[in-house]
């Protein structure tokens, strides 16, 4: 039995590695194709499930082409340094804060920036938190 489990878990480090690489590669080319300057901090990763709930706090989210990415790990554990980073981000791509608003709901912090590049085309960063999780929505206007 020992050998048989110990089989198991050597066949499956293989498609654990490759679903990481697969992961990455992900948010590398959705991270591009919102804007290819803008780079995300280590840590982050697209959001597949559950991303409707965060665009549902979003009351004008379909005026965006909006995205949902989540920080796991240390990225998550040090909030207000990674999302410093993607405003830098931002900031290197174009992008200015032009308003910010926060707003406490259900225990969770719900930080909106609304951007602006300098041709005037608004672009949004939706923000939640709440304990050690954190994320996040980008996207630009239509």
């Amino acid at each position: 039995m020992k050998a048989f489990f110990l089989a198991f878990v050597f066949l499956l480090a293989p498609m654990a590695f490759a679903q990481t690489l697969v992961e990455v590669t992900t948010v590398a080319a959705t991270a591009s194709t919102l804007d290819p300057s803008v780079r995300f901090p280590s840590g982050s990763f697209r959001a597949g499930r559950g991303s409707e709930a965060i665009l549902a706090r979003i009351p004008d989210a379909s005026r965006f082409n909006l995205e949902v990415y989540a920080a796991r790990g240390l990225a998550a554990r040090l909030q207000p340094g990674f999302v410093q980073q993607i405003l830098t981000g931002f900031a290197v791509a174009g992008y200015f804060v032009e308003n910010q608003q926060e707003t406490q709901v259900a225990g969770e912090t719900r930080t909106r920036y609304d951007l602006k590049d300098p041709g005037g085309k608004a672009a949004l960063l939706f923000v939640v938190r709440k304990g050690d999780e954190l994320v996040f929505a980008f996207g630009k206007a239509r």
